[in-house]
């Protein structure tokens, strides 16, 4: 397989990991808190501080800090381990997501889901020039408004400027994800944590193979 292209095929299928593991930290802990959709927690926590005395703001407040927290690390690893981040950051979250499965019977649920928000920060990190062209991995809102504004373009007779495929795919990847986490949650949780860390496996493998090649 050619490595561009197969690089240039990695942000999809993270997205589709992204999907999974948002779609189970949002079932177990099953009170509308996500683990990667930042701008959704960042609403809720809108709503519940105007709450007398709900707990719950502090849940979202704590995912939102730990999603930050594993960018910055993220972006640390990047800085200090180039060329080898990518296959290093997904590492990253292969650990984080097995010690998920590990502790997930013996702490209360939004343990598990302050640990899958800060391995999605990490992740987001993984193909650092998603970022530099302000579009962070998992931020489907960009996508689709990116999907709008190719179908603009195209509609306008400016194809060769359009990006409708892309954008547009990058969207299915994430949604794709989210059906197959729902499946996944049909198991245990820990079972169905193996099916994003199998994934990110997969994908450490792939990264470490394609790592002398820039971000496209």
């Amino acid at each position: 397989m050619d490595k561009k292209r197969l690089l240039a095929f990695m942000p999809f299928f993270l997205l589709f990991i992204a999907g999974i593991v948002d779609v189970i930290g949002f079932l177990h802990l099953k009170n509308g808190l996500f683990v990667s959709f930042m701008s959704g927690n960042t609403t809720h926590v809108g709503i519940l501080l105007n709450e007398p005395n709900d707990p719950r703001v502090w849940y979202y407040i704590g995912v939102i800090c730990f999603f930050i927290f594993g960018a910055l690390c993220g972006e640390m690893v990047a800085l200090s381990a180039t060329p080898y981040y990518r296959c290093i950051i997904m590492l990253l979250v292969v650990l984080l997501l097995s010690v998920t499965v590990l502790i997930t019977y013996i702490t209360p649920p939004i343990v598990t889901n302050l640990l899958l928000s800060f391995a999605m920060g990490i992740q987001n990190i993984a193909l650092r020039i998603t970022i530099k062209q302000a579009t962070p991995l998992t931020f489907a809102t960009g996508f689709l408004v990116n999907t709008g504004r190719s179908l603009a373009l195209w509609m306008m007779g400016r194809r060769e400027d359009s990006d409708l495929k892309h954008s547009f795919f990058l969207w299915v990847a994430i949604f794709l994800g989210g059906i197959t986490g729902v499946k996944a949650m049909a198991m245990p949780l820990n079972f169905a944590l193996m099916v994003p860390i199998f994934l990110s496996t997969f994908a450490v493998l792939m990264l470490y193979w394609t790592h002398e090649l820039p971000d496209t």
